[in-house]
């Protein structure tokens, strides 16, 4: 009776182990679902910036005042430092192993990492409007050969609605990063239970 006794409490533990590890490993597959989707279009985005800046250096010969080519190498600066360091950001939220830490650990490192993400995306958001003035100059001499600053009537249209357009873009992305941010930190906590 006793080694019966013994088989079956050693077998409770087997179970208990395996379903707190498949309990840890679909709470990672969620948390890791919860990541792509703020990866996925930041990465999409992520290239047409970088498009845009192959664009403008094979170009850059066409900007061909001083001002025209400090907006330019303006714009490349942007579009190439806004998106590395929101990948950056991401990998970081990423690599948190939820597997190898303890629950405190994973939850105090996420916590820090998206206060940094959130922070850097409303910063992107700011700069964005100036990116977009700064894209408009650049590309508005590259590919239609006007210069905004002294050609602005065919351009009073472009500017005003573009910034619309990109506020409300923008805020819509902002929620959508701020909903996905929190489900996973939800996952997260859900570890605690």
């Amino acid at each position: 009776m006793k080694s019966l006794w013994e088989d079956l409490n050693q077998k409770v533990d087997q179970q208990k182990v395996l379903t707190d590890q498949l309990i840890l490993d679909m709470t990672k597959e969620r948390y890791e679902i919860r990541m792509r989707s703020i990866s996925v279009p930041e990465t999409l985005s992520a290239f047409i910036c970088f498009a845009a800046v192959i664009y403008l250096i094979s170009n850059f010969n066409e900007l061909d005042v001083w001002y025209l080519q400090l907006t330019g190498v303006l714009t490349i600066v942007a579009c190439l430092l806004l998106p590395i360091l929101s990948l950056k950001s991401i990998q970081k939220l990423k690599a948190i192993d939820i597997s190898k830490s303890t629950y405190k650990a994973s939850l105090l490192n996420y916590a820090k990492e998206k206060t940094r993400f959130m922070r850097l995306q409303r910063i992107s958001f700011y700069t964005s409007f100036i990116v977009l003035i700064l894209t408009v100059i650049s590309f508005g001499k590259i590919i239609k050969g006007i210069d905004v600053f002294t050609m602005t009537e065919k351009l009073n249209w472009l500017v005003p609605s573009g910034i619309g357009i990109l506020y409300i873009f923008s805020q819509w992305v902002l929620k959508k990063y701020k909903k996905a941010t929190d489900a996973a930190n939800a996952i997260l906590k859900e570890l605690e239970a």
